[in-house]
């Protein structure tokens, strides 16, 4: 979502009460385990939201851009109206002309949309600028961490993305010198790629997603690389990883 955008929009319900009220909608039915497992797969790639576990950085920091209208004192219901008028409309500056608008590409209009979109308006909503850590059902969704060493195989190295957030299954991996393909299956709707670096390498796979598998092959020499992926502020958020060729 917009850098920025979260921000203007809270500042922007604050005017006045007809302003919070026009930025209110109704909490009815909503779904907030659904709406976190959205956010992780739509939304966790660009935005970093603590309590649900996303790095992102291309996009503002959920958790900065509401806290001081949280400490205002300004409701869920508002933020919850501010999130659901972003998803569906992320060029949207109440401080703006409308008519000199200009677009903001970096997020792309209804991400998710009817029920999901309401689901993951009342999670951000309810969890944005939080401490604590989700529990229950909640707690049982969200991004997953990477953990464990992947191992070569006859020459291949498999480290796929995680099911969702910026994360690779494995935080390292391990394989002998000479020829290796690094394999990444992206199950996630959201772009990703398998690339490595060091030692005079430096190689990406191509972008893919949805369920497609990117593979690089390599000519490697004893010592330590990494692997990565390439999209824009992936690796700066932690998706990437340690490995060690002997």
């Amino acid at each position: 979502m917009w850098r920025g955008g979260y921000a203007w929009a809270v500042a922007g319900c604050a005017v006045a009460a007809t302003a919070l009220t026009g930025c209110e909608i109704k909490n009815s039915g909503t779904n907030v385990v659904n709406g976190k497992q959205k956010f992780v797969q739509e939304c966790g790639s660009c935005h970093t939201l603590a309590r649900a576990g996303p790095t992102g950085v291309t996009g503002p920091n959920l958790d900065e851009a509401f806290a001081q209208s949280r400490k205002n004192g300004l409701g869920q219901s508002t933020f919850e109206g501010v999130v659901y008028r972003q998803i569906l409309n992320p060029n949207f500056n109440p401080q703006q002309d409308p008519e000199n608008r200009k677009p903001l590409p970096l997020m792309p209009a209804k991400l998710v949309t009817g029920d999901d979109a309401r689901d993951v308006a009342a999670y951000v909503a309810q969890s944005v600028a939080k401490p604590g850590k989700d529990a229950g059902k909640l707690g049982a969704v969200g991004v997953q961490q990477a953990q464990g060493t992947a191992k070569a195989q006859n020459g291949t190295l498999d480290i796929p993305v995680a099911d969702a957030g910026l994360a690779y299954k494995y935080n390292d991996a391990q394989a002998s010198a000479g020829q290796v393909t690094l394999e990444s299956k992206n199950p996630q709707p959201t772009d990703h790629n398998i690339a490595v670096d060091g030692n005079g390498v430096d190689e990406k796979g191509p972008v893919i997603k949805d369920g497609a598998t990117s593979k690089v092959t390599v000519n490697l020499k004893p010592g330590t690389y990494s692997f990565y992926c390439s999209v824009d502020g992936h690796r700066q958020a932690g998706m990437e990883g340690k490995l060690t060729v002997k």
